[in-house]
């Protein structure tokens, strides 16, 4: 619908030019032929009478020359073209009765000759008329119909044989001319619209191809091409440039809550606003989602000033934030975070200028400096750089099959095993082994936590049940973790019920491990949820007991099965008293409530023993086994359970001695 609407424009537009073009020779054809017949006629038509024609054809002649001074003059010319078009067809009329007038005025009576004279040159005027105008066929009907109104009528009554004849030849000549004219002004059209609708193609699959569909702003492609010239620019004039990068804040909120057109809205909204911040040089891109990309040069040959530029120009982004975005289901408020990195030169790299844009604009999200603005610090974001690093590799690292699941032994007081906890680890490519304390929170602020929980879930009820054919490990159970993220899920509990029936397991050697973090929010919907799951058999620890915020009133509500000691209490319990009596007191309260006690951390044999005497009888930590990969874990736990058998073996000859 688009292009067929654009057609019949840029068709109209070409002819209005056409027609422009075409006047300034015409009307060094019309002053000859004026000036000619001035000078064959003056012999028999009086001075006043000729004065009086010249004087009106140079006043409808000189009217359409200065139409198209101003024509040309406009800068708006296209977007006006039918009132330019109605402009040429009036003075085209006017031209046309200039020379009809003549045709009156300047026709001599008595002399055939002249008489002759007069009608050849108004039939070649008439048809040179009509051969320039045929490509608007109201224009040529309104110039030859002046022509053709006035001077037929003078021929005809006050001529001789001849001059009717004349007459006569000249309508017929006008008609040919017009049938003529008319067949190839077709042709020509129909050249120019097959032209003009090639264009539009070319134009539309160029705008496709460079040009962002939704906001009108140059794409990721555009950009690329405009950034690289921007490096060669800035290293032929020595001058810095700079790439800025623009994210909306919650973004997402708006998407979730008001539904994708308002996103739309919003994205075009704010892209216009955009583009009035810039000067016409700079390019203002689109990357994708509600992410914005700047690309600015000739800030300056000192980077101090490139600096003050480039945040001049960033604040310039920011205020154009500050009233609200008009939306159609009303106002809406929104705030970007701007990243700035400076280029200088042709050593500068697309990839690396843009990546640490990203970085400047990252750190920009995460603190409040200069109102949601970050120039970036090359000495000061290694642990940025990784972090985002990180984040984008993390997207991948699951479906490479980058993750693996790790277990750590879980023993009695007498040592024997009991169970297992699920810990993840991530081998990167490139940075090789990422310990879980750095890829774990990125998990669960990027929400890939979710995905990842998910898959370790089912990695762990296919293992359960691979298991039940063992002896040696058929009765161990399971520790998953769960972060708080997957826990609040809707669906969490359907999906969990799912994956265990999908897997054929027994649910009771299934053990779910929660944070206090998942517990603190949203208790009542915590209960139901860990009831529903309980009710199948599946049992539920409390992680990292101790260190968090809930308290004991929402504590005793939770139908629970074990609370887990916390590393930080463990290992400084031989050395620190607080600690002891925190850890005796978190065993009591298990006890009181019913809860099986666990410790983690523990890693030498005196941190053992003072927890047995504490009370507590469970434990993992480096003292008992460290994480090992499936094949090691479950060879060491065949180990243990053929001791066990050996001890018992021995012990049963003793007893009948």
């Amino acid at each position: 619908m688009l292009k067929a609407a654009s057609e019949p424009i840029a068709l109209d537009t070409e002819i209005v030019e056409m027609l422009y073009a075409n006047n300034s020779r015409s009307l060094v054809a019309a002053l000859v032929v004026m000036s000619a017949l001035v000078f064959v006629q003056q012999a028999l038509i009086s001075t006043v009478v000729l004065v009086s024609w010249a004087v009106i054809f140079l006043l409808a002649y000189g009217l359409r020359t200065g139409l198209t001074f101003l024509y040309y003059r406009s800068n708006a010319k296209s977007i006006y073209s039918q009132q330019w078009l109605k402009r040429f067809r009036l003075s085209s009329g006017f031209c046309g009765v200039s020379w009809g007038l003549a045709g009156i005025l300047l026709f001599p009576e008595t002399d055939t000759a002249h008489q002759a004279f007069l009608i050849f040159a108004l039939v070649g005027v008439a048809g040179a008329g009509i051969v320039i105008y045929s490509i608007d066929t109201l224009c040529s009907n309104l110039f030859s119909g002046g022509l053709l109104l006035l001077m037929i009528p003078r021929f005809i009554i006050h001529g001789t044989q001849l001059s009717i004849a004349l007459a006569i030849l000249f309508i017929v000549y006008v008609v040919y001319v017009t049938i003529a004219g008319r067949g190839l002004a077709k042709s020509l059209r129909e050249n120019m619209s097959l032209r003009i609708a090639s264009n539009l193609d070319n134009q539309k699959v160029h705008q496709l191809a460079y040009y962002d569909f939704l906001t009108g702003l140059p794409n990721r492609r555009l950009l690329s091409d405009r950034l690289n010239q921007a490096f060669i620019r800035c290293a032929r004039t020595q001058t810095y440039g700079a790439v800025l990068s623009l994210d909306l804040n919650n973004f997402k909120g708006l998407n979730d809550s008001k539904g994708h057109l308002a996103g739309d809205e919003l994205l075009q909204q704010v892209a216009e606003r955009l583009q009035h911040c810039l000067r016409k040089k700079d390019t203002i891109a689109r990357m994708g989602g509600d992410e914005f990309v700047a690309v600015l040069d000739d800030l300056g040959n000192h980077r101090g000033q490139a600096v003050i530029s480039v945040l001049a120009t960033a604040d310039k982004l920011m205020d154009a934030f500050s009233l609200p975005f008009q939306l159609k289901n009303g106002q809406y408020r929104s705030k970007p975070s701007i990243g700035v990195c400076l280029f200088l030169g042709e050593e500068s790299s697309e990839a690396e200028v843009l990546r640490r844009a990203d970085i400047a604009m990252y750190q920009a999200k995460k603190s409040e400096n200069m109102h949601g603005i970050q120039l970036y610090d090359e000495a000061q974001y290694p642990a940025i750089e990784l972090r985002v690093t990180l984040e984008n590799d993390l997207a991948f690292a699951l479906q490479s099959g980058q993750l693996s699941l790790y277990y750590q032994l879980q023993v009695d007081q007498d040592l024997a095993p009991i169970g297992a906890e699920v810990l993840l680890r991530w081998q990167h490519p490139v940075l090789g082994v990422v310990p879980p304390d750095q890829f774990i929170p990125i998990a669960e602020e990027s929400g890939a936590i979710v995905a990842i929980g998910h898959w370790v879930l089912q990695q762990s009820c296919a293992q359960l049940k691979a298991w039940e054919h063992d002896p040696a490990i058929a009765r161990l159970h399971l520790s998953v973790n769960v972060s708080a993220l997957q826990f609040s899920q809707p669906e969490f509990v359907e999906q969990v019920m799912h994956t265990v029936q999908a897997s054929g397991c027994n649910p009771r050697h299934l053990r779910l491990e929660l944070t206090e973090t998942a517990i603190v929010k949203n208790v009542e919907d915590v209960i139901d949820k860990i009831n529903a799951l309980k009710s199948c058999g599946i049992t539920f620890s409390l992680d990292d007991f101790g260190i968090g915020q809930s308290s004991l009133s929402v504590l005793k509500r939770l139908p629970l099965d074990e609370l887990k000691i916390d590393r930080s209490f463990i290992s400084d319990i031989l050395h620190n008293n607080y600690d002891t009596f925190i850890v005796q007191t978190i065993i009591e309260m298990g006890k009181n409530l019913g809860h099986h006690v666990i410790a983690e951390g523990v890693e030498v044999e005196q941190q053992k023993v003072m927890l047995q005497a504490l009370g507590c009888h469970a434990f993992q930590g480096y003292l008992f086994c460290k994480p090992l990969p499936l094949a090691d874990f479950e060879a060491k736990v065949q180990r243990l359970f053929s001791a066990a058998q050996l001890a018992s073996v021995t012990m049963k000859p003793a007893l009948h001695s």
